[in-house]
This record gives structure tokens, sequence and C-alpha cells, in this order.
């Protein structure tokens, strides 16, 4: 049987996702995100998963960070996309108005 996890183990797991995201490294990032949630429900349904609250804020702190920078990447991504969008447009409206020339 596995051992139930820790609060160690999940700032471990926040650890190792900031480092995803940093590296632009999304599907190891992605991966975290499953274990982190899988290890929560784990910690918090387990007898005296609660008794640590302190712990649990800090730990709840870290992952508001993180879902800051993981909002602030995904608003870069959208930007990149509109900008690729709206070059995209200018190309095609000026290859219609070079052949109608």
């Amino acid at each position: 049987m596995a051992t139930a996890p820790t609060l160690a183990d999940l700032n471990s797991t926040l650890d190792t996702l900031e480092a995803a995201l940093l590296d632009g490294d999304h599907a190891r990032a992605g991966t975290c995100l499953d274990t982190l949630h899988a290890d929560q429900t784990q910690l918090l349904a387990q007898p005296g998963g609660l008794d640590d609250v302190a712990g649990l804020r800090a730990l709840e702190s870290r992952q508001q960070r993180l879902m800051v920078m993981i909002m602030s990447q995904r608003d870069e991504a959208a930007g990149h996309v509109r900008k690729g969008a709206a070059a995209n447009r200018a190309a095609h409206a000026y290859l219609t108005a070079e052949s109608l020339s």
C-alpha cells in the first residue's frame, strides 16, 4: 500500500510545476497539476489531513501565485495568437490588393 502524500510532497510537486512553467514545458506542467490534484484530494481525505492549517494556507498561497503565473502565460500566448492573426489578415489584404492592380 502506498503512503499518503504529505504537505512536503505537495510542495515538491509545486516546485516541479513552477520549474516546468518557467521552462515552457507544458506537458510536464499538466502532469504536475494532475498529480497535485490527486495528492491533495488524498491528503485532505485522510484523518488529520486538515490539522496543519498553517501548512495548508502556505500551500494554497503558493498555488495562487502559480495560478497567476499560468494566467499571465495564457494571456501572453493569446496576445501572440492575436498578433499572428492580424499579420495574416494584413498579408491576405496585401495579396488581394496586389492581385487587383
